[in-house]
């Protein structure tokens, strides 16, 4: 049987052990602050009391080592990813992921930061559909045979305007929004474990876990994962028709219009539908563009070297089990004293 290299960092089941205890600490001391002082200060200031004293515990009782020790050896059976993932789960569902490491709001897990702008974000999307919609099912891609035809629109006759690609891209973003935001949002609140002050919050995690564990095992092969894949070509679809909008605005023309479009003497772009492009543009850079920002840094700060040899001296510098630090022999600095001690009897 394979046994894990000991000069290889730990897994990480010992720290979602760690996180474990944070979390019944916190729903511990939720509890006796809500009962103890007021209803909702002293529920929060309770929950981030227990959930360090809750940590603080399962580290002093060392049980976090024992579960790390056991997680290095069942590596070596199924594998370190393996015994990571389980890891990861865990993390992942009481909210200690490393995915919710916020750049913007390090205060803050990002599952939370998300939840708030999600939110009223897909509901800017139906606006948006309906200013894109109104306006597409009545553009023009016929010239009128008048020849001094003039848009205006200070008559009762309906005018003639050209299909402008703004038109095109606020359908076609709101629609794909609106297809991924409820899953999105969905994921949010089942991580979102601290906003739950009711006896809801449980079942919201031991839901986000079952969810979670179908999609680790039944959609990924090896370390490609078919969630992101989809994902990401989400927010890279985003970023790229959110660039295509920018030309628009920019006043070039945009070979990506199903439409052609024709020249109508004195007509404007509508200022709804400028403004509303523009907002779109810049909301659909800062949300694709900030989750593919925090997945390349995630994906950057797993694969570093300098982390991994860190990590790597850690575990070598670390006493032997079974050892008491300070005894000869119990740890680097021991073997080093007593082959300092044997060269002085030589």
């Amino acid at each position: 049987m394979p046994h894990p290299n000991p000069a290889q960092a730990h897994t990480n089941v010992g720290k979602a052990t760690g996180k474990a205890g944070a979390y019944g600490g916190s729903e511990l001391g939720s509890l006796i602050g809500g009962a103890a002082g007021p209803p909702i200060i002293g529920g929060i200031i309770g929950n981030l009391v227990g959930e360090k004293i809750g940590e603080k515990a399962i580290h002093k009782t060392g049980i976090d080592d024992k579960v790390t020790e056991a997680g290095d050896k069942l590596a070596g059976v199924i594998g370190r990813r393996n015994v990571d993932k389980l890891g990861d789960m865990t993390m992942t569902a009481f909210g200690y992921s490393d995915s919710e490491v916020c750049v913007c709001c390090p205060c803050l897990p990002a599952s939370q930061v998300l939840l708030f702008i999600t939110v009223p974000f897909f509901v800017y999307n139906w606006y948006k559909l309906g200013v894109g919609v109104d306006y597409e099912r009545s553009c023009s891609t016929t010239p009128p045979n008048d020849t001094s035809y003039y848009y205006n629109t200070t008559d009762n006759v309906t005018d003639i305007y050209p299909c402008e690609f703004g038109f095109h891209y606020l359908v076609a973003s709101s629609t794909v929004w609106i297809c991924f935001l409820p899953f999105w949002i969905s994921a949010l609140f089942g991580n979102c474990w601290r906003q739950c002050c009711c006896c809801c919050c449980d079942p919201i995690v031991l839901c986000g876990t079952i969810i979670d564990f179908v999609k680790r095992c039944c959609c990924e092969v090896g370390k490609f994962n078919c969630c992101e894949f989809i994902w990401y070509s989400h927010c890279a679809f985003h970023l790229i028709w959110a660039t295509l909008g920018l030309v628009w605005l920019a006043g070039l023309p945009v070979s990506a219009n199903p439409h052609d479009k024709i020249e109508v003497p004195g007509w404007e772009v509508p200022k709804t539908v400028w403004e509303t492009v523009l907002a779109s543009v810049v909301l659909d850079f800062l949300l694709a563009g900030s989750e593919v920002f925090h997945r390349v840094k995630l994906h950057m700060a797993r694969n570093n070297p300098e982390t991994q040899e860190i990590a790597e001296q850690g575990q070598m510098l670390h006493p032997v089990t079974g050892q008491q630090p300070g005894v000869p022999g119990g740890g680097v600095g021991g073997q080093y004293q007593q082959q300092q001690s044997n060269g002085h009897q030589l």
